[in-house]
């Protein structure tokens, strides 16, 4: 299995310094190859980046690390949709291009089965990767 490359984890919680999933934070930021760390920070809403337009601690980011949010003003998406080339078609207003770059809705990681059935991962241990259906988890 090829090694996972090493990661630029943001929190959710600005400045914060301390170990959490084993990674070690200062001032909010925190790096790892950990794929089971990487998983958990994932799915709890931190920025997990990669390249230069994933990186949390970019000073000329025009949008907030993480997945889009239907939160971000309209010239955010515009400067997400831009770095990582979504075509947003004739979108003009912020609705219209949420809608062209928004995630897949769902408020858990996971994937979909070809017969549309949603697998996710809700757990909080970095650890746990006990697969559930999603039909069976509570709505948040």
């Amino acid at each position: 299995m090829a090694k996972t490359s090493v990661k630029t984890i943001k929190t959710p919680v600005d400045g914060f310094t301390g170990l959490v999933a084993g990674v070690h934070f200062v001032e909010g930021v925190g790096k790892t190859d950990d794929e089971s760390a990487i998983a958990y920070f994932e799915r709890q809403g931190y920025g997990v980046g990669d390249d230069p337009a994933d990186d949390p601690t970019d000073p000329d980011r025009k949008y907030p690390a993480g997945d889009p949010s239907d939160k971000w003003t309209k010239d955010e998406l515009l400067a997400y949709a831009a770095d990582r080339k979504i075509d947003i078609g004739e979108a003009k207003n912020k609705p219209e291009i949420w809608g062209a770059i928004k995630p897949g809705g769902t408020p858990y990681k996971g994937v979909t089965t070809p017969e549309g059935k949603g697998l996710v991962n809700d757990s909080t241990d970095p650890k746990d990767d006990e697969i559930k259906d999603q039909e069976d988890l509570p709505v948040k």
